[in-house]
């Protein structure tokens, strides 16, 4: 079949060693590599990997072809669902220069459902991830370590003298997402049928990358190990040996009490902080840390859905609500410096009502559901891109409690770039084991193959 021809099919699959196919798994692997330490990386690769999808499919007459499953179906939908929310909350409140930025921004979620049914028909993509998953481990932790022992600045402090690992971005960002990289990485280090020194890069890379965490200071994706820690006990780890089993688990808590309390990291400092800032809000004194000035944001939040539940107060409208408030109450000046609530279910309330936030969570929920149910499935690969992208999900769902994800480019791209690439492979790994079981079942076609 010539390359221009129109694609009707699933049928329509890209061999590994086809040119768009390795263009495409070049371009994912220098985006996971890269981009938390290389500014522009990310989008460049998204966008660039859309583009190629829009132009693919538009070629091929293959935006439609009728083959997708049930809850790819529902992943699609429940995608457009919620940019669609966000829109109309846009045009009913106004398109003021805030909602026109906040729209732009969500807007990039798009770029997800042709990036998604392209990846979905190409082979051999997962081994440009998992390799781009554990580059980007390493070079997440080595940057991080020589930020801090170069003595480099930044703009997050950590105690007095010190500076918080930043990346591109931020340190929540920096930090979340390398702590998600850890966590999808862990099927490469149990699988015994890749080889040893894959096996220690990985688990390297996990280690790297949660130095890479316990270096920025970033709190709030740390809830998701011990969730992830459980799944793992009951679906990955069951068809493992009893090291694996139990050694899994035990090293992932080793790491995180080791990154959480070693006297030497940030975290240490910023735990203890914790601790102090919830005693002191229990006794009713308040706090002016990162805790204190979160719950102030989110009563303001909450305050200003209640005000208006059912299409919120529109895209822009909580940073004006949240300054007037710091002001009449005198409280920390920095409070002037927020636009967003740092937390996305509270955003999606306040920039959408009811149905925003019902979108949000439709749109996790169900790509986690799509993850979640292959984990028990039989064959490996099916299960450990699974395993991935519902550490992905999960990761970016603990960070939504703390940071409002979708409030910043990046945050968006992120998210859209995990969960479509793990779907698509999941997609793949799947069309991968039905063939497999099929010419098993046909000893006259493996015969003829060998």
């Amino acid at each position: 079949m010539s390359s221009s021809s129109p694609i009707r099919s699933d049928s329509a699959t890209l061999a590994a060693d086809h040119g768009l196919a390795r263009a495409c798994g070049l371009i994912l692997f220098a985006t996971l590599a890269l981009a938390l330490v290389v500014p522009g990386v990310l989008a460049a690769g998204y966008f660039s990997l859309g583009l190629i999808a829009i132009v693919w499919l538009t070629r091929q007459r293959a935006w439609r072809d009728g083959v997708l499953s049930r809850h790819e179906r529902w992943l699609v939908w429940s995608l457009l669902i919620f940019v669609s929310v966000w829109v109309l909350s846009w045009a009913v409140h106004g398109f003021t220069d805030e909602a026109n930025r906040a729209a732009g921004r969500i807007a990039r979620l798009l770029p997800m459902i042709p990036v998604f049914l392209l990846l979905r028909r190409m082979q051999g993509l997962d081994g440009w991830m998992w390799r781009g998953l554990i580059a980007g481990g390493l070079i997440a932790g080595g940057y991080a370590l020589w930020f801090v022992l170069s003595g480099q600045s930044g703009v997050h402090h950590v105690g007095q003298t010190g500076f918080r690992v930043e990346g591109t971005t931020n340190p929540i960002y920096f930090g979340g997402i390398s702590l998600a990289f850890a966590l999808m990485l862990v099927p490469k280090v149990i699988d015994d049928r890749e080889t040893t020194l894959l096996r220690n890069l990985a688990l390297l890379a996990i280690v790297l990358a949660f130095v890479a965490n316990a270096l920025s200071g970033s709190r709030g994706a740390w809830l998701a190990v011990p969730v992830l820690i459980v799944i793992y006990f009951f679906t990955l780890g069951v068809r493992q040996t009893p090291l694996w089993r139990f050694g899994t688990p035990l090293a992932l808590l080793g790491l995180s009490l080791l990154a959480l309390t070693a006297p030497m990291l940030p975290m240490h400092e910023r735990l203890s902080e914790t601790w102090i800032e919830i005693r002191l809000i229990g006794e009713g004194l308040g706090s002016d840390g990162a805790i204190g000035l979160r719950l102030k944001m989110w009563s303001v939040a909450w305050a200003q859905f209640l005000d208006n539940p059912w299409l919120g107060a529109g895209p822009g409208a909580y940073r004006d609500v949240l300054h007037q408030a710091a002001e009449a109450n005198d409280w920390n000046p920095i409070m002037l410096r927020y636009r967003h609530p740092h937390n996305e279910y509270l955003s999606a309330l306040t920039n959408a009502g009811i149905p925003g936030l019902l979108s949000f969570v439709a749109m996790l929920g169900l790509a986690g559901l799509r993850f979640a149910r292959h984990l028990w499935t039989a064959g490996r690969d099916l299960r450990f891109m699974a395993w991935c992208g519902l550490a992905a999900t999960v990761t970016l769902a603990v960070m939504a409690g703390s940071e409002s994800i979708f409030e910043r480019n990046t945050g968006v791209i992120w998210f859209a770039l995990l969960v479509a690439t793990t779907s698509a492979l999941l997609t793949a790994a799947g069309r991968r084991q039905s063939s497999n079981r099929q010419s098993s079942d046909c000893p006259s076609i493996n015969k003829f193959k060998q």
